[in-house]
């Protein structure tokens, strides 16, 4: 095997398809519902000089483990690539390899071209935005976004944006019409710590279509994306490709962009490929049996009494001039099931904190919880013990450093991380959900040595260890393959069977959203909508 830490080779010239490589093509596209996998002996022997992307015995190794082994393709020109496979599986890790973002062994040879104006580079752009407060580090806590006090430790997203384009007029021009485009407009003169998640990945994206690259490769794109945020991305995709750039996108297989041309499929080493179409057809087929799922038996204590779980009278939150929730009015009693949903920005995160005891605007409003008004006398513990919680951000700031049993340990003590001795009962109720999500041979590893898809299923876990009376899961299948997020719907449909247990549930895709809800509410710009029909949604 050949050790090389990245090997990249720019084209001297454009070269014309072959024959034999034409011949080729006209034969994968009459045999397209065939998958195939490329291995590096069939480019060799072709002569394909119509390869972008060469890829031989590429091994990835990260903290001692094997994440990839001696995988070998072609991606050649004019095709888009969407990269799927379970969590785990080291999807991320190749796309990191193929941008040179991490050390691998192997070699990758990008041809780039000379005829377009776009500049010769792979960019990777990860899952998620991280971004510097005001002196230039990420020491950023949980709950900082609530507090008012903290706006201004970090720049604005006109500002960040700005340090993208400079003086360039062009450049400036584009980020305007891709701010446009995914409805981030209004938010220019919000400081960083304010965005909501889904508005963090959008101005991720903007800044990264400004790099104007030959090859974008992007973890997760549609990740927290509210639909017509995803719909507009994809129609930027496709403008992004009339310019000569290639896209290979790291994503599940259920929402394919129209760009895409092939799916890459990562599984026991293997990477097989096959046209969109032959993907497609290949996956709505009716399965022979359904999808099996390890049984899972819940063996808790009684529920605490109480007759409404939430109850909110009239609550407003605003920080400055700026109004994120007014005249929200809530009533959720014991046993109920709500899906809370809204656009990117709509104040959906902002409401939960004031439930989960992050936000000290609660204290300003009229809030009961567990029919209990806040602000006499419980502490933010008291709250927590009564609450299973999971988000984007509560992962964002979880200690990475803890082992993943630890990790699910911590749900009895509601910490960012384990800091104390459990109980035996306790750590062996956290062996029982690993073995039920089949995570059992990571538990040792630490949080930030599994992959996204992995680490969200522990804070699943999590969040459900303590026989909470009040399930609050923000986007919990955000970072799972569809086996995964499939998996996580039945569990908490399984324990939505107790007709005592109250849910709110957050998801921009309806796909992902349990059977067990009976109701909607619904909030744009920080206002209470009238409540959609929930079968139409589903429809």
């Amino acid at each position: 095997m050949v050790s090389n830490e990245q090997k990249y080779k720019s084209a001297t010239q454009e070269k014309p398809h072959s024959s034999k490589t034409d011949w080729l093509i006209k034969i994968k596209d009459l045999k397209e519902s065939n998958s195939h996998t490329v291995n590096v002996q069939q480019t060799a022997l072709l002569g394909d000089v119509s390869a972008l992307i060469t890829v031989k015995d590429l091994t990835v190794k990260y903290r001692q483990h094997t994440v990839l082994n001696n995988i070998s393709f072609t991606m050649h020109r004019g095709e888009q690539w969407l990269v799927t496979g379970k969590a785990g599986i080291g999807k991320s890790a190749l796309a990191k390899a193929i941008s040179g973002s991490i050390y691998s062994n192997g070699v990758i040879d990008v041809h780039f071209s000379k005829s377009i104006e776009l500049k010769k580079k792979v960019l990777f752009v990860e899952q998620w935005y991280h971004f510097n407060n005001s002196v230039g580090l990420q020491d950023f806590y949980y709950q900082q976004r609530y507090q008012s006090s903290d706006a201004d430790d970090t720049i604005t997203v006109l500002q960040d944006l700005q340090q993208s384009f400079g003086e360039d007029v062009k450049l400036a021009e584009a980020a305007n019409h891709y701010v446009e485009q995914l409805g981030l407009s209004h938010r220019l003169n919000a400081p960083l710590i304010q965005l909501s998640s889904g508005e963090q990945k959008k101005l991720q994206l903007v800044k990264a279509f400004l790099q104007n690259v030959q090859v974008l490769v992007i973890d997760n794109p549609f990740i927290g994306l509210d639909v017509e945020a995803r719909q507009n991305l994809n129609n930027i995709f496709d403008k992004l490709v009339q310019t000569g750039m290639h896209i290979i996108l790291i994503a599940d297989g259920e929402e394919i962009p129209n760009c895409i041309t092939h799916v890459a499929e990562l599984s026991e080493g293997l990477l097989q490929i096959e046209t969109k179409r032959a993907y497609q057809q290949k996956h709505s087929k009716p399965e022979a049996q359904p999808q099996a799922f390890k049984e899972i038996s819940f063996e808790h204590a009684p529920l605490p009494p109480f007759f409404e779980a939430v109850k909110l009278n009239n609550v407003s939150v605003k920080y400055g001039a700026k109004v994120v929730l007014q005249g929200i009015n809530w009533r959720i009693k014991k046993g109920d099931k709500w899906l809370l949903q809204g656009h990117n920005g709509a104040g959906k995160s902002t409401l939960l904190s004031l439930l989960t005891g992050d936000n000290p605007q609660a204290y300003a409003n009229e809030i009961y919880l567990f029919d209990k008004r806040r602000g006499t006398g419980e502490t933010i513990w008291d709250i927590k013990k009564k609450i299973g919680y999971t988000s984007p951000e509560l992962h964002w700031y979880f200690d990475a450093n803890t082992t993943c049993i630890d990790t699910v340990v911590s749900g009895h003590f509601d910490t960012t991380g384990l800091y104390r001795k459990p109980t035996a009962e306790q750590t062996e109720e956290a062996e029982k959900w690993l073995s039920w999500l089949e995570l059992t041979a990571i538990k040792n590893r630490k949080l930030r040595d599994v992959s996204v898809g992995e680490q969200r299923m522990l804070l699943l876990a999590r969040a459900l260890i303590k026989n909470p009376p009040l399930l609050i899961l923000d986007e919990p299948c955000q970072g799972l393959d569809m086996h995964q997020s499939r998996q996580f719907v039945n569990i908490v449909d399984t324990l939505m069977d107790n007709s005592e247990r109250t849910l709110i549930y957050v998801s921009h895709r309806m796909d992902q959203v349990p059977k067990c809800i009976t109701g909607t509410m619904k909030l744009d710009g920080g206002k209470q909508q009238p409540q959609p029909q929930l079968n139409e949604q589903r429809a």
